[in-house]
């Protein structure tokens, strides 16, 4: 193999990985546009919904 078979694989290789990442991207961006961006709205969190306090553990002297 010469010298010049070498750089034009060479520039070959670096074509097809732009264009093999570029396709990806491209079709990873097109799946983030599809997904929804809020999964669960704040509303309808348990957390904040719950009973009891969220440090109600500290006032029966449990941590200790």
């Amino acid at each position: 193999m010469s010298v010049s078979d070498i750089v034009v694989w060479t520039f070959v290789f670096i074509l097809f990985t732009a264009f093999v990442t570029i396709v990806t991207t491209a079709v990873l961006m097109r799946q983030a546009k599809k997904r929804p961006s809020n999964l669960q709205d704040p509303e309808d969190d348990p957390w904040k919904k719950d009973d009891w306090a969220h440090d109600d553990w500290k006032k029966g002297n449990w941590d200790k």
